[in-house]
């Protein structure tokens, strides 16, 4: 029971930043934002979109992974892309496409978790991988805010924002996806990490809210 009412919050949890979007839309117009701060919202409303559809199907009893399997996928094209994009050298810049195409070539080594409709496994290949390249661009990041120092103010960065909660998620969840057929499908471990996951995703999910917030135009 426990563990279903935090399932339910970290699902509900993605709200948090869509309201802070929309509020956000009241004092802006979305064209107005650069192409960061969209890939950023582009991330909330695909994890919006996940939830929804999974909690769907779930709830009438459609199989439901192949959604996931997807949505690591995607996800982390946005994050590559948006790092790709962030980077300021050059080999940083081509680390993240090659990441990204190796991203993409490594989920379709399990083709078949991303085509059945049926599949009742993760895709054994692409969630510690996404995971594990997930923390490098975001240490590379970090590294370039340190040399570079593009940021005048830091705490008001919406990519600083994003960057923290996405690499304290990641980091927290990078084991339990290693080995992730095991730890969901065994009922005992699936509890266990499950609920790990679902507090490692409202955390992510108020540092994404946080992000949005300073998306709003500043007085100069």
């Amino acid at each position: 029971m426990t563990q279903r009412l935090i399932s339910h919050i970290a699902d509900f949890s993605v709200l948090i930043p869509v309201v802070f979007a929309l509020l956000l839309f009241k004092t802006m117009a979305i064209a107005h934002l650069d192409k960061l701060n969209k890939i950023v919202l582009g991330f909330v409303l695909l994890t919006l979109l996940r939830n929804v559809i999974t909690s769907i199907l779930a709830r009438i009893g459609i199989y439901n992974i192949y959604i996931y399997n997807w949505y690591n996928l995607i996800s982390f094209i946005l994050v590559a892309v948006l790092y790709y994009l962030t980077f300021q050298n050059r080999y940083f810049k081509g680390l993240a496409l090659l990441l990204l195409l190796v991203s993409v070539g490594i989920a379709c080594l399990d083709l078949q978790s991303l085509l059945d409709v049926k599949t009742i496994n993760f895709n054994n290949f692409s969630y510690h991988a996404s995971g594990s390249f997930t923390i490098l661009l975001i240490l590379i990041y970090y590294f370039e805010l340190l040399k570079y120092l593009p940021e005048p103010k830091l705490g008001s960065s919406p990519l600083f924002w994003f960057s923290s909660g996405a690499l304290f998620y990641y980091s927290g969840t990078i084991f339990s996806y290693i080995f992730i057929n095991n730890t969901f499908n065994d009922l005992k471990l699936r509890d266990q990490y499950w609920v790990v996951d679902a507090l490692l995703s409202v955390v992510f999910n108020i540092f994404l809210a946080v992000a949005i917030w300073y998306m709003k135009p500043r007085p100069s």
